[in-house]
């Protein structure tokens, strides 16, 4: 028995060398009906034996010689979010002389097959296809390559060839936009500044031209002289709030629907303090992926949550890491503790140790359908909770918080 092909796995079809099962199954009987017809005499069995032989030997023709098809795949975005259209485009090119052969192409999609007809292409002709990537749980998935499938009329055998490169796609968390939260504990006076930061402080960022409603006493009589224009100090508010994010990893607080609220909740606080340029870190567990130390993107910080997974952690495990994060990110004024159907009594020790460090918000992610842990759970004077049985139910409970 041959080595079971790669690609033949690859296109879902279970070849044994060139052979397919219906193959393999025509040959068997070829070889049955020859022995028992010559034994017995039965011209039956060798007529049927004939028959069966010859379907395999017309069938090599139709797999022989390289591919005339060329595949080409493009994506209009392979980033989105939950929810979002991911659309895959197939252009199938006749590369040959002559008229191609009407093939299969099957594709991978993380771990499925998704098969696409190539029609009949004339000598330098292409043709298009499309094809949707269902986007209803984050995901990385693997796209490609493309195999070209050719076979005979009755799949009696099969040859594979890869004819693309396999790309990444990412199905990212479902964000939403949140505010930041008030200025941070700390004015640092040679702190980093720019034209976003709020205007009205102390920390001098640049010289602009003046506009109505400016306070006459900061002309830059200076720059005005040289410019003919008045132009006046822009000072900024540098007190920027450091956010820092603790996602509590472990799955016995959350079913499947809850903890993929708590990734997106994460999600919606990095993305959105990382878009306005605002320092964020995030700890994942006991890893931290995003920190002073551990420079990231919002790409790359969503890319790490929509692969983190659950993993065991203990209360204890909560305030060890909470430790550990806010040692290593001095300049937090907020830690936020995502985490999921955990008792005050549990959180006791994390938000003990937090709120001599920085402003503790605990967000608990509870399953909208159950009834179980929603009244009494997170209920400590010393922290600000924030109730997330929804995304959405979490960004208006936000919005108070960071008014």
């Amino acid at each position: 028995m041959a080595k079971r092909s790669p690609a033949a796995s690859d296109s879902g079809v279970r070849l044994f060398g060139p052979f397919t099962t219906a193959g393999i199954t025509i040959g068997a009987l070829a070889v049955v009906s020859y022995l028992v017809g010559w034994r017995l005499g039965w011209i039956e069995l060798l007529v049927l034996a004939g028959a069966c032989l010859l379907a395999l030997v017309i069938a090599v023709p139709f797999i022989l010689g390289s591919s005339r098809v060329r595949v080409e795949r493009t994506m209009v975005d392979d980033r989105v979010e939950v929810g979002e259209s991911l659309e895959v485009t197939l252009e199938m090119t006749n590369t040959s002389r002559l008229p191609s052969r009407p093939v299969t192409i099957d594709e991978r999609v993380g771990n499925r097959i998704e098969s696409i007809p190539c029609p009949l292409l004339a000598p330098g002709s292409s043709a298009r296809r499309h094809y949707g990537i269902p986007t209803e749980r984050r995901a990385r998935l693997q796209v490609g390559p493309a195999v070209v499938g050719r076979s005979d009329p009755l799949r009696l055998m099969r040859r594979d060839s890869s004819q693309s490169d396999a790309t990444v796609a990412w199905v990212y968390p479902r964000t939403a936009v949140l505010a930041p939260l008030p200025v941070g504990f700390a004015k640092d006076l040679e702190g980093p500044t720019s034209d976003t930061s709020p205007a009205g402080d102390v920390a001098f960022h640049a010289v602009r031209p003046y506009v109505t409603g400016d306070d006459r006493r900061h002309i830059h009589w200076m720059s005005t002289a040289r410019t003919g224009s008045l132009m006046v100090r822009h000072y900024v508010d540098n007190r920027r709030p450091h956010l820092a994010v603790l996602l509590d990893t472990d799955p016995a607080g959350y079913t499947d629907d809850s903890f993929e609220t708590a990734v997106s909740v994460v999600a919606s606080l990095v993305a959105s303090m990382m878009r306005r340029q605002l320092p964020i870190s995030l700890r994942i567990g006991s890893t931290t992926v995003v920190g002073a130390q551990v420079p990231a993107t919002v790409d790359s910080a969503l890319e790490a949550l929509t692969e983190c997974t659950t993993e065991q952690m203990t209360p204890d495990d909560v305030t060890v890491s909470t430790a550990e994060f806010l040692r290593l990110e001095p300049g937090a004024s907020a830690l936020a503790i995502v985490t999921g159907t955990r008792t005050d009594r549990e959180l006791l020790g994390a938000v003990s140790y937090a709120r001599r460090r920085a402003r503790p918000i605990v967000v608990p992610v509870t399953d909208p359908d159950s009834t179980e842990h929603v009244e009494g759970v997170i209920a400590m004077p010393s922290a600000r909770t924030v109730r997330a049985p929804g995304l959405d139910e979490f960004a208006r409970g936000w919005a108070v918080v960071a008014r």
